[in-house]
Formats: C-alpha cells, structure tokens, sequence
C-alpha cells in the first residue's frame, strides 16, 4: 500500500532547526570545553561566539515554535560527542569545519522547506547567515593556526 506522507508542519521543521542548534558540537564543547581551548584565546572566543549566536537562534526558534501552539524538543546531544574533549585543537577544528559545512546545507534545506510561513523562513534564514559567517570564522581560526 502505497501511503502519501504529508509535508511537515512549519512546527516540526522549526523544531528540528532548534534541535541542530541546541545540540551542536560548538554547543557542546561550551558545555565541556576541551583542555587544549584554555590554551588558544582566539579558538576560545569564536567558539564562544558560536555558542552565543546559536543560543540567540534556539531562543528565537523556541518563540516562534511556542507561539504557533507548538511544542519545544530540545533533543540529545549525540553520545559521539563524549569522546571530543581529549583531541588536540587542530583536529577539532576540522571536525567543527566538516560539521559547520553540513550544518549549513541542513538548515539552508530546512529554511527553504518554510516557504509557506514567510516570518518563520526569514528567521530561519538569519540563522543560516550565522551558521555561514561562523564557519567562515572556523575556516580563519584554522588558517592562523596553521
């Protein structure tokens, strides 16, 4: 039996924009910086930067969700990201890199899924901005530590 699944609602893509900002690695590693970061004043503030943009964006998101009848999932950080705190800095900035890169292309298909709530795609897209200026800033980071 051949079933048609309809579209998401605005609701549950906002949720799963929520969802990939709260529980990204930046987020994590302000939650449980690595040991090497102490040591690296500009690796420290533009992840710092990171963290703050994207509790911005979650706080955003969250509004618009709960404004709409909907209801907020904060979801898990994946269990991966346990393992991260002991790497050097150089391969944590290219696994942030790698990670930014598919970030944007998410959220980018996430927004443009939003076509239908105009206020919701636009705050969607100010999100993409920021997830593409910080790996600009990561991509900077990791060409002055070379």
């Amino acid at each position: 039996m051949n079933m048609l699944m309809s579209p998401p609602s605005t609701t549950e893509i906002l949720n799963r924009l929520l969802v990939l900002h709260m529980r990204s690695l930046p987020m994590y590693l302000g939650y449980a910086p690595p040991y090497e970061l102490a040591a690296h004043a500009n690796a420290k503030t533009v992840l710092d930067q990171i963290v703050e943009d994207q509790k911005r964006s979650v706080d955003r998101l969250g509004t618009l969700i709960l404004d709409s009848g909907g209801t907020i999932d904060y979801g898990e950080f994946p269990m991966a990201f346990t393992a991260l705190h002991d790497l050097s800095l150089d391969y944590l900035l290219n696994l942030l890199i790698e990670r930014q890169q598919k970030f944007v292309t998410v959220c980018e298909k996430l927004a443009d899924a939003l076509g239908m709530a105009p206020y919701a795609q636009a705050a969607a897209r100010e999100a993409v901005g920021e997830a593409k200026g910080h790996l600009e800033n990561l991509q900077d980071l990791k060409t002055s530590l070379d």
